[in-house]
């Protein structure tokens, strides 16, 4: 019987597309493609709602917001302050970099391996995103460049932490068919994460953590919930796996129902993610039909000095000490540079801004238990600076 999945001739396919994955993949398209679809209508309505005149604003009261109840315990991995490093794992020599220690000799705490915003979106970019994903987890991940003479090899130690980015499940993948029908990029790129290197993963009894992009309603987060929950019964080798999500705060309906997500996520919950350029860009979507709202440059809306802007970031604190899910700081996006200048300007700007973010969480913190509180903060939940 001939398989129900096609994909284009991309180098590297057919080492990923088995028939054994191929069920799988097939197995969760069957599941959660018409759901997926059903939530990209709902998306698509909650939008026209908003630009007709009713804003985006807080669900009735539920067993998420009044209810008494915690996420599973957080890998320590993630209650440890430190520096997360991101890149597109589909790019071997720069997964490498990120991967090894830097210029004074330290490495990140964690990595975020991306295919989504850094990524090419196509299918050959998932396809090396999967190869690199699993040849990282097995340290052997290499590549040579003959044009400029230089070897990537990963160096010797502890590497970072994994934090695996896939597509949104708003977008499809063009490339690869079941039925002919283009199958679900969230899909597709969390099937062959978890089919690949979270195996791997696993089997050196590491956690197998995802940041979830672009999440804009706590039906999505279910979605992923049972995802996650069905990769597990269909993989043995993922079924005493810790796997948990963080979600990525980057739109405005998600501001409101961050704690439904936290919520939604059940047994896979960890924490959030404080968002900065794709959260204005969504504002900006969902507000763009209304005369009143007029914003400056974007440049000029800094989180430090912006009060609504802030107070996203606060509320965001909140809810994770409210139950003891892990407040991940804002990607800081100044890149290195070869002028000592630039980066040290750089660099003073991005000590700020995670100083801002810290103090933000001992605010909350102080809040939330009162002022004996302070003596409790070593140990707990930490921002990262990214």
């Amino acid at each position: 019987m001939p398989s129900r999945v096609t994909h284009a001739p991309v180098a590297g396919a057919d080492k990923l597309f088995t028939p054994d994955f191929s069920d799988y993949l097939v197995a969760l398209h069957d599941a959660l493609d018409g759901r997926a679809r059903q939530l990209r209508d709902a998306r698509a309505a909650l939008l026209k709602s908003a630009l007709d005149g009713t804003p985006v604003s807080h669900l009735p009261p539920s067993e998420a917001t009044t209810g008494n109840w915690n996420v599973p315990p957080v890998p320590d991995d993630l209650t440890k302050p430190g520096i997360e490093i991101s890149g597109p794992c589909s790019i071997p020599n720069m997964f490498i970099n990120a991967l090894n220690p830097g210029p004074e000799g330290e490495r990140a705490a964690g990595d975020l391996d991306d295919d989504e915003d850094s990524g090419g979106h196509r299918l050959i970019d998932t396809v090396n995103a999967a190869l690199n994903r699993l040849a990282a987890v097995n340290r052997e991940l290499a590549f040579d460049d003959p044009a400029r003479n230089r070897k990537y090899r990963l160096l010797d130690g502890e590497l970072p932490f994994f934090m695996h980015r896939e597509r949104g499940l708003h977008l499809d993948e063009p490339d690869v068919r079941i039925d002919n029908t283009p199958v679900n990029a969230a899909i597709l790129g969390t099937a062959l994460t978890l089919y690949y290197a979270g195996r791997a993963q696993a089997q050196r009894g590491q956690g197998i953590y995802f940041y979830l992009p672009k999440l804009e309603r706590p039906e999505e987060a279910r979605w992923y919930r049972d995802l996650f929950k069905l990769s597990q019964e269909r993989l043995p080798g993922l079924r005493d796996a810790t796997i948990r999500a963080i979600v990525l705060v980057e739109s405005l309906p998600c501001v409101y129902y961050m704690e439904e997500m936290l919520h939604a996520l059940g047994e896979y919950s960890a924490g959030l993610n404080a968002a900065r350029w794709d959260l204005k860009a969504s504002i900006f979507e969902y507000v763009m039909a209304d005369p009143k709202q007029v914003w400056p440059d974007r440049f000029g809306v800094d989180i430090k000095t912006t009060q609504f802007i802030g107070d996203i970031f606060r509320r965001l604190v909140a809810i994770c000490l409210k139950h003891r899910a892990v407040p991940i700081g804002g990607m800081a996006t100044a890149l290195p540079s070869n002028d000592p200048e630039v980066n040290r300007v750089a660099g003073e700007a991005i000590k700020a801004d995670k100083k801002w973010e810290a103090e933000q969480y001992v605010e909350g913190w102080l809040n939330y238990h009162g002022a004996k509180g302070i003596d409790s903060l070593a140990g707990k939940p930490g921002i990262h600076p990214r």
